[in-house]
This record gives C-alpha cells, structure tokens and sequence, in this order.
C-alpha cells in the first residue's frame, strides 16, 4: 500500500518544462538579473532582458531602472505608444472577428455595439430605409 502511494504522488507531481529564469517574478528577476547583466554581450540589454526572463518590453527597461542601467526616456515613451496602439489594434481585429463570426456584413448591417456575451447588435440598413419612409 505504501508503493501505491508513492507512486500517486508521484504521478501527480508534475516538472514544469518552462525554464526556472522565466517564471521568476520581479524580485527573482532583479535577483538574477545582476548576474546575467555581467554575462551578456548584446547592444540591446533591454530586449535581451526582455526575451531572457520572458517579459514584455516595458517591464524589461523599467526593471533594468530600478538595477541603475539607463535606460533613454525617449525608448520608453516609444514603448508605451507602441503597446496602447498594439492593444488598440488587437481590439479592432476581435471586433472584426466577432462581426465575422455572426454573419454579418459591414456593407449591410449598422453595428451599435456588444452585449456582455460579446454578440453584437444593431440594425440592418433595409431596417433602416423602412424607417425613413414611414417619416
């Protein structure tokens, strides 16, 4: 019986695959990230960071801040406007696979927006012209 149990156990303990420097949160990182700062050789400490410790682009320049790199101001507020207009981007694109999605046609159908669920509602332009003859 003793077997069977260490054998569930361990069955049920699983080793993550991804590697221990990308799963470290920000005190790891700043912990580790001085010695890996005194073996990297790349000309972008900040994308190297970046792909290193497995963080986005913005956190990677604010984080080597805080370890006293300098980090150019002009690269960081380029970073913000690239991550607004990224997420921007990424709505209008699952804006436009929800209209897909139902069927719609942007050439014939007024979208008014999306219930909770996501489904969007409006009126169909055919809906609308009856309107405009009834006036």
């Amino acid at each position: 019986m003793l077997k069977t149990l260490k054998k569930e156990i361990r069955m049920t303990k699983k080793k993550s695959n991804t590697p221990r420097h990308k799963r470290l949160n920000r005190d790891g990182r700043l912990q580790a990230a001085k010695s890996w700062l005194v073996k990297y050789n790349g000309s972008n400490k900040v994308r190297g960071y970046s792909k290193h410790f497995a963080v986005d682009l913005l956190c990677a320049a604010q984080e080597l801040k805080m370890l006293g790199i300098l980090v150019d101001e002009k690269y960081i507020k380029q970073l913000e406007i690239d991550k607004e207009r990224r997420i921007k981007n990424n709505q209008q694109k699952k804006e436009r696979k929800q209209l897909e999605e139902y069927g719609q046609d942007e050439n014939d159908f007024l979208n008014i927006g999306f219930t909770e669920n996501g489904v969007p509602y409006g009126i169909y332009f055919d809906d609308n012209d009856l309107v405009e003859d009834e006036e």
